[in-house]
């Protein structure tokens, strides 16, 4: 007779690794139309001149860990579905089942799995997330004040200055820092003041903090043409003041508040929003108990046959918690109700699967461990 434990053990690790490996793959899937999508995105930003092309890489990272909240449970949820899908399809879960390994004997492996997703995600929502948020409106901020001219393009016209002056450089330098064939056009009260030049680059003095516009061998055009206070003048180098933007910071939304700030209000939309990142790591483990029993199909069925259901009961279960959340924001419902129904519902329909699938008396016995 073999030992049933080392047999147990070794399937126990073998769904694991089921379910881990197309994790992997269905986060990397997931990640890409998410980086692809806000890439573009952040391209035709920086293309406009609105974004610093040095920021886009620091703020797909920060978008990236705050979206990860949402993004793990719902690939984890996934990856059990076509994990288990695919032995279902191929009979491995009847051989498993032939062999004594019923529904309790798999969950186990996968709500220890859950219980680890879930941590990661409770590390996410709650400490990873409010800093990514925070540090991507930080850059945000820090795109805006940064000088128009850091963002300029070579061979376009650009607005800068609240609109009083346009800007256009016909070429850059490899380093980005020497512009060739400058124009400046400066809208005053009594005319256009035009600056032409071969090269130009942009100075910031380290006391004041002002920014100019240094033209090397260019001519400049004052006044009104056509009157006598129409003037040229050719310089080897002149010097333009760039005037400062008057930017506000931005005001903080409730996502990017610390963890702690929000146990620590009685604010009730702060306890919202702590209730909604406590519910992250509740709904990743209780996911992966009920993509197991969704993912029970016989193999004529196919790999994806649940699939779309178990989607929609997925997309019904986050809107609940949205609609929840938003009862809790406008005081319809206590902070002792909140979210916190949501997942009562789930489980209830977690237990009503197991119960239909492998009857009543199974969730006392196998399932939940207790002796007959």
């Amino acid at each position: 007779m073999f030992d049933k434990k080392p047999r147990t053990l070794v399937v126990q690790r073998y769904l694991i690794k089921e379910v881990l490996q197309t994790l992997l793959a269905v986060l990397a899937v997931l990640l890409l139309i998410f980086l692809g999508r806000h890439f573009a995105r952040y391209l035709a930003e920086a293309a406009s001149g609105e974004l610093p092309a040095e920021l886009i890489l620091r703020l797909l990272t920060t978008l990236t860990l705050s979206s990860s909240v949402l993004l793990v449970p719902f690939a984890y949820f996934i990856a059990v579905l076509l994990a288990f899908g695919r032995l279902y399809r191929d009979n491995e879960m009847t051989a498993l089942a032939a062999a004594g390994m019923g529904t309790g004997r798999v969950l186990r492996p996968i709500a220890a799995l859950s219980f680890v997703v879930a941590a990661l995600v409770a590390w996410l929502s709650l400490i990873v997330s409010p800093w990514a948020v925070e540090q991507g409106m930080q850059l945000r901020e820090q795109a805006e004040a940064q000088s128009e001219l850091s963002n300029i393009s070579a061979g376009q016209f650009r607005e800068i200055g609240m609109g009083h002056s346009v800007f256009y450089i016909e070429s850059l330098s490899a380093d980005k820092k020497l512009m060739n064939h400058v124009f400046v056009q400066n809208s005053t009260p009594s005319g256009d003041d035009l600056f032409a030049a071969n090269h130009g680059y942009q100075y910031t003095d380290q006391q004041s903090g002002d920014s100019f516009l240094v033209l090397l061998e260019g001519r400049r055009y004052e006044g009104i043409p056509g009157t006598a206070h129409f003037r040229i003048h050719e310089y080897a180098k002149a010097s333009v003041r760039m005037e400062p933007k008057s930017l506000q910071p931005h005001a903080r939304k409730r996502d990017a508040l610390s963890t702690r700030a929000l146990i620590e209000s009685d604010d009730v939309l702060d306890q919202a929003e702590l209730q909604w990142r406590i519910s992250m790591p509740i709904s990743a483990f209780l996911l992966g108990l009920l993509a197991v029993l969704l993912s029970r199909t016989s193999p004529r069925e196919g790999r994806y046959a649940r699939l779309f259901g178990a989607i929609l009961i997925y997309i019904i279960y986050n809107n609940l918690m949205g609609v929840a959340q938003n009862w809790l924001q406008r005081g319809n419902v206590s902070p002792a109700f909140g979210i916190w129904w949501v997942h009562i519902l789930l489980i209830v329909v977690i237990a009503g699967l197991a119960a239909q699938q492998n009857g009543w008396r199974y969730l006392g016995t196998r399932l939940l461990g207790v002796q007959r």
